[in-house]
């Protein structure tokens, strides 16, 4: 089951029992600066089927699932286009070609992918960035109940660009070795809330 959020999204294994787990399997965040536009692109690309099969011993190298059935619908069209009375000098080379367009084509979204998304996964830094992102949707909904506010917007484009951070140095390092780090990252996401609820509502 996947979450999406402005900031990108949350992807939780559910059980059989159907209790919604603690602790997400993967965060994903997408790049500060993104339109919604380009995040609805981005949710898609990051959404879909990844699968690969692998072709077997004599033929280690796996391909995409994807290319696998553009393989096999470009035989059917090709062959019911033979047998229709197309030149079978055209249809060969327009079967050929599907599949190894179907491949670049996904190697390309894949590219975009790595770009502009960064995934968090391991339940310590799993559970150690769901602290951030509930931080950061508190921002997401205080600026969205201010009208868009610039103080407001800005807070929230800061602590985006905090999340996006903390993926970049997850990805390589483990949350013990970065401790210090993601705490002086924590309070300042926590002082930015605390700012905003002021601005929001004022001193009690």
């Amino acid at each position: 089951m996947r979450e999406r959020t402005r900031w990108g999204w949350i992807s939780w294994t559910v059980p059989s029992d159907g209790h919604l787990p603690e602790t997400p399997h993967q965060i994903g965040i997408i790049a500060p600066g993104t339109t919604r536009a380009q995040r609805a692109i981005l949710h898609w690309l990051t959404g879909r089927p990844g699968r690969r099969i692998t072709l077997g011993r004599a033929l280690p190298k796996s391909v995409r699932f994807s290319t696998v059935c553009a393989v096999i619908g470009s035989l059917l069209v090709g062959s019911l286009s033979i047998h229709a009375g197309l030149a079978v000098d055209v249809a060969l080379p327009a079967m050929a070609l599907v599949p190894l367009l179907t491949e670049r084509l996904e190697g390309l979204l894949d590219d975009k992918d790595a770009t502009h998304v960064r995934r968090i996964q391991g339940e310590a830094a799993c559970r150690y960035t769901q602290r951030l992102t509930t931080l950061q949707d508190q921002l997401v909904h205080l600026d969205v109940q201010s009208d868009s506010r610039y103080g407001l917007r800005r807070a929230t484009e800061i602590g985006h660009d905090l999340l996006w951070d903390i993926a970049a140095l997850l990805q390589t390092q483990d949350t013990r070795s970065i401790s210090s780090t993601l705490i002086a990252r924590e309070i300042l996401m926590l002082r930015l809330v605390d700012q905003a609820e002021k601005s929001t509502f004022g001193p009690w």
